[in-house]
């Protein structure tokens, strides 16, 4: 299990279902570039790359320490951050995707159900920077779909992608581990 902050963010057995969930319409769709937000412990990574389309997967984690103990301890994590297909990049994944000039097929977002520093604004450039440099599409991982638990990022989330692409499919998906369904947004996708 891993804990950030006090709150699960993955369990081995779950992984499976949390990242067939996130990353089911990239593999469907055979995505060739992809950009990671987030996923530090390299489990969506693996899903990733499952697929034999995948050519290339920039992952930016803001954490090095949650790299480096996720590689350590999480089986597979140390092939999925050392398979020739992926670069990382360690910062501000907001930042990198508004500055960076490449391009991707389409963003997965596995960032923790509360980054830091997320304001609305944040939230606002981060959809119109997928609009603009991965093709509308995006994959999302919201948090809780138990109606108490939810939060304003969550709505402003789905909001948000409804605005800048489409069509965007909201799903719930029972994670055991976390003992409730979870909510998930894939958005731009032609399925």
């Amino acid at each position: 299990m891993l804990f950030l902050d006090h709150n699960l963010q993955h369990t081995e057995y779950d992984a499976r279902f949390f990242n067939a969930a996130l990353c089911a319409p990239a593999k469907r769709n055979r995505m060739r570039r992809l950009i990671v937000l987030g996923g530090g412990s390299g489990q969506t990574l693996l899903s990733l790359l499952q697929s034999t389309a995948l050519k290339h997967v920039t992952l930016v984690e803001i954490d090095r320490l949650l790299i480096d103990s996720c590689i350590l301890w999480i089986k597979g994590a140390k092939r999925a951050f050392h398979d020739r297909r992926v670069r990382v990049r360690v910062g501000d994944a907001f930042a990198y995707l508004h500055s960076t000039r490449e391009e991707f097929d389409a963003a997965i977002i596995d960032l923790t159900e509360s980054p830091w520093g997320l304001s609305k604004h944040r939230l606002t450039q981060m959809y119109a920077d997928i609009r603009l440099k991965c093709n509308s599409r995006c994959s999302q991982y919201v948090g809780s779909a138990v109606p108490l638990a939810q939060t304003p990022l969550m709505r402003t989330a789905i909001t948000l992608s409804k605005r800048n692409m489409s069509p965007v499919k909201v799903e719930e998906i029972f994670i055991p581990s976390f003992g409730a369904p979870h909510t998930f947004i894939h958005a731009g996708y032609e399925e």
